[in-house]
């Protein structure tokens, strides 16, 4: 078994670990998972579920392409490819094609029978129980869609004019601070919304032998199933496939954040969100002492959280809701405080919790709240093997893919509960107290969310200048020394919004980068300038600068939840074969 995250708690139980340089105690991972690899590069993970009888099989097919696999000429073909794939079969007949819409691709829970993002796409069905038929033709829609496309003028024309049905990670990419974040990353300007213009049949299929090989493609199974049919169903529908990618996939990654506080003005919200942001790399956990390390800064941020939750909650006449989130993707490890309050309490809430930031950071925790916190993590770790077997095989799936994308182990339950059992014995109070006060001592990046005309005079520069006298913490290591940032004010661009897109009209006006700017600053522009036509949004300012924004949402407040991360497999070259097949369409 394995689970990234058993949400029980701030500080949860994490089933999965990842890596440091230094030679340790290696983590095992689940011996239940079987692994597989065919001739020409395909792998395989399946973990069988008899004691889930009733559950659905659940498979998602990863392919290490996105938007970053277009060239300058390809925008929008990694989002094209999957729209004709749930039109078009080359290898069921029109009624099986029709069975497997009906009961496997629209019955897929509440996930998106696809997904795409930057650096891959990944194909999810739901296949109900006891149904072996069913599953067989979901395992050959799967091949036909990841080798066996039948590419044609007419495919194109019939996918342009339906609905789409594909999902894009991250969900929003018109969210404000999305495009904020990705200034200075290579994502920019490689929107996986951005819709394909018009599109040559012949340039669409290169496209595809070219970017969908074996070699880039990750199979996974779970649910009751008969592993050794399945491994023949897997070698006859995946092991003629051929190709092998020519040139090295670019890895997703976000530049660091820059420590500058942040207005984004004019979200959609009864009252504005204050968010304290922790940004560092993302560091791959391996071995029993990173495993262990990491564990301890969980709790210590669980201790921040918890105490500023009751300082909140304790307030008379409260109007505020206060909420905690960690995430780990591109790259990038984000923690996130979020503290929605009327715009009249946000100075003195921000004294608030500033000041018991400073207090938790010169006291730390006593003996007593120590004991009880441990104490607390052990009678949880008792309900371990119950709250696994509550966990249905989608979560399981969940949570491998979510192993996976963070390149950590998977570990079984019996060894997580090994593991965190020792743990919890030998943390000592001081040893805590320290993560607790390095967590304290890296400033957050002080982000302010107004709403729809909101003409607040607070602004989040005066906002992290109380937080840092207060503090006063130090800025993140791994951040260069900038230069002055200069005010750059693009305008808002004319309207090219993609169909279904809910994002507010702006008006026209022509943006065009000073002579006098670095060609670098320029790329950025540009790049930006396409992703924002693509999804038409107006453009954000520099980092120091009020971003306006239209339609967005604010980071929904949640208490004692962790945000989870969709895979981006790293998937190692290998060898392949091909195939050709006749076509069914149905009309969806």
């Amino acid at each position: 078994m394995q689970v990234t995250r058993i949400q029980m708690s701030m500080g949860g139980l994490l089933l999965v670990a990842a890596s440091s340089g230094v030679q340790a105690e290696a983590l095992q991972p689940d011996p239940a998972w079987q692994e597989g690899k065919l001739d020409n590069g395909f792998t395989w993970q399946v973990l069988a579920t008899p004691q889930r009888p009733s559950d659905r099989t659940e498979l998602r097919l990863v392919v290490e392409t996105g938007s970053l696999t277009e060239g300058p000429q390809q925008k929008g073909f990694s989002v094209l490819l999957p729209q004709i794939a749930l039109r078009y079969s080359a290898s069921l007949a029109p009624e099986q094609f029709k069975s497997v819409w009906q009961h496997v691709i629209k019955k897929t829970s509440s996930i998106p029978p696809v997904v795409n993002s930057y650096g891959f796409t990944i194909y999810s069905l739901s296949v109900p129980n006891n149904n072996p038929e069913l599953l067989k033709d979901a395992m050959t829609w799967l091949a036909d869609a990841s080798g066996k496309l039948p590419i044609s003028e007419e495919a194109i024309k019939a996918v342009g004019a339906s609905k789409s049905a594909i999902a894009t990670y991250p969900p929003n990419m018109a969210d404000p601070w999305w495009r904020y974040r990705l200034k200075g990353s290579a994502m920019l300007g490689h929107n996986p919304q951005m819709p394909a213009g018009h599109v040559d049949a012949a340039a669409l299929a290169a496209f595809y032998k070219q970017s969908y090989t074996p070699d880039i493609m990750r199979l996974y199974v779970v649910g009751n199933i008969d592993s050794r049919n399945l491994t023949e169903q897997i070698n006859k529908n995946f092991g003629t496939l051929e190709g092998k990618r020519k040139t090295p996939s670019t890895i997703p990654s976000l530049s660091p954040l820059p420590p500058k506080s942040v207005n984004l003005i004019g979200v959609p919200a009864v009252q504005p969100t204050l968010s304290f942001i922790w940004d560092r790399p993302w560091t791959p956990i391996r071995e029993v002492k990173a495993q262990e390390m990491y564990w301890q800064n969980d709790l210590a941020r669980e201790v921040i959280f918890v105490r500023l939750q009751q300082l909140i909650s304790n307030k008379k006449n409260n109007a505020s809701k206060f909420g905690f989130g960690c995430i780990a993707h591109f790259q990038r490890s984000q923690c996130a405080i979020h503290l929605n309050t009327p715009e009249t309490h946000l100075k003195s809430s921000m004294e608030q919790v500033a000041k018991e930031m400073a207090k938790l950071d010169e006291n730390g925790l006593t003996q007593a709240e120590f004991d009880a916190l441990i104490a607390e993590k052990k009678k949880q770790l008792e309900g371990l093997f119950a709250t696994y077997a509550r966990m249905d095989t989608s979560i399981l799936m969940k949570q491998h893919l979510l192993s996976q994308d963070s390149n950590m182990v998977d570990i079984s339950p019996e060894n997580y509960q090994k593991l965190r059992q020792s743990f919890l014995s030998t943390l000592t109070l001081d040893a805590l107290n320290q993560s607790l006060r390095h967590q304290i001592s890296l400033a957050p990046v002080i982000v302010l969310f107004q709403p729809n005309g909101e003409s607040s005079e607070k602004s989040s520069e005066a906002l992290a200048e109380i937080y840092q006298n207060i503090v006063k913490p130090q800025p993140p290591r791994d951040i260069a020394p900038e230069e002055p940032a200069k005010h750059i004010e693009l305008a808002p661009l004319p309207s090219t919004a993609a169909p279904d897109s809910s994002v507010d009209n702006a008006e026209p006006k022509e943006s065009t980068p000073a002579a006098d700017t670095p060609a670098s600053t320029q790329s950025e522009v540009q790049a930006e300038e396409a992703d924002a036509k693509a999804l038409n949004a107006p453009v954000t300012a520099a980092p120091d600068e009020k971003i306006e924004a239209k339609g967005q949402v604010v980071p929904e407040v949640k208490a004692d939840e962790k945000n989870q991360t969709p895979v981006q497999p790293v998937v190692k070259e290998k060898e392949k074969k091909g195939h050709t097949s006749q076509m069914t369409s149905v009309q969806v």
